[in-house]
């Protein structure tokens, strides 16, 4: 043994060490604190939305109401709302006619694709 490890060795100071507990810094406890805090807040942001969403939606179609009367067509090649609403409908405005076309549908706005299935208000 040298001398320097003969010194350590025995010495109080080398029987009294212990591990080193962890201390955390003031950014240390802040995100230890703060991450559960993050984590229920998103979780009460989720479960509020949830319930609203469920609380707010419409209410589900009775089959006590009657649906309006509707055909379909399939989109053929060169076909546009325009075309399809001047021929299932060319007494009435073309402009109604399109909005009733595109609120069946869905579609908000978009042109309709290729072989795609629509639904048209009746003609009366």
């Amino acid at each position: 043994m040298t001398l320097m490890t003969a010194q350590f060795a025995g010495s109080p100071a080398a029987a009294r060490r212990r591990p080193a507990a962890i201390r955390l810094t003031r950014r240390g406890r802040l995100l230890l604190r703060g991450i559960p805090v993050m984590a229920a807040a998103a979780a009460a942001t989720l479960a509020v939305a949830f319930l609203l969403g469920v609380l707010l939606s419409p209410a589900a179609v009775s089959a006590d109401t009657a649906a309006p009367a509707t055909q379909t067509v399939t989109v053929m090649p060169g076909d546009s709302l325009w075309t399809i609403a001047t021929t299932i409908a060319p007494e009435e405005d073309v402009y109604e006619v399109i909005a009733a076309i595109d609120e069946l549908n869905g579609l908000e706005g978009r042109a309709p694709a290729l072989g795609e299935e629509l639904f048209i208000p009746a003609t009366r």
